[in-house]
């Protein structure tokens, strides 16, 4: 577990140093008549994550040389629960082209409480198709923001209206 805190920490310390050199190219400073440049927030924001990044890493070779390195970062049979998570919601990642967010939504749903929550059939489908249809409501009625429709959503939309 401590050597994930370490490379992690050295991740997050490299993507800081990317951002910080992006916020240095838009121009971070402060001028008084027009304001913060377009790097000043990315910038400071940059820096604290360096700042973090380094007290991780240093706490963690710390660490590592005193105690070793402690547990692993999965536990023995901890990787089929995060595996129900991921593999489902790629899925449906890779389904919002073809379907749409909506039908990608309600089958994911759909799936995911019958076979992992293991709820009664009728409460998967009165949700998995709700809670699609409130996400449509709101934002492409409401809000007038369109949620990817997908090859499938160009067919649907023009019989909604």
């Amino acid at each position: 577990m401590r050597k994930a805190n370490v490379w992690v920490a050295v991740f997050l310390f490299v993507i800081g140093l990317i951002c910080i050199y992006d916020a240095v190219r838009l121009g971070f400073s402060y001028d008084p008549t027009t304001g913060p440049g377009a790097g000043y927030l990315p910038f400071y924001l940059s820096l604290g994550v360096l700042i973090g990044s380094a007290i991780v890493f240093y706490k963690g070779i710390k660490k590592l040389k005193a105690e070793g390195a402690g547990k692993p970062l999965i536990p023995e049979g901890g990787l089929t629960p995060i595996l129900w998570v991921l593999i489902p919601s790629t899925v449906m990642v890779m389904i919002i082209p073809i379907l749409g967010l909506h039908v990608a939504a309600m089958v994911y749903i759909i799936f995911y409480m019958k076979v992992v929550g293991k709820i009664e059939l009728y409460k998967c489908f009165l949700v998995g198709i709700l809670f699609p249809v409130a996400l449509y409501v709101i934002f492409d009625r409401l809000f007038l923001i369109p949620l990817p429709q997908g090859m499938l959503g160009e067919v649907i939309a023009p019989l909604l209206g």
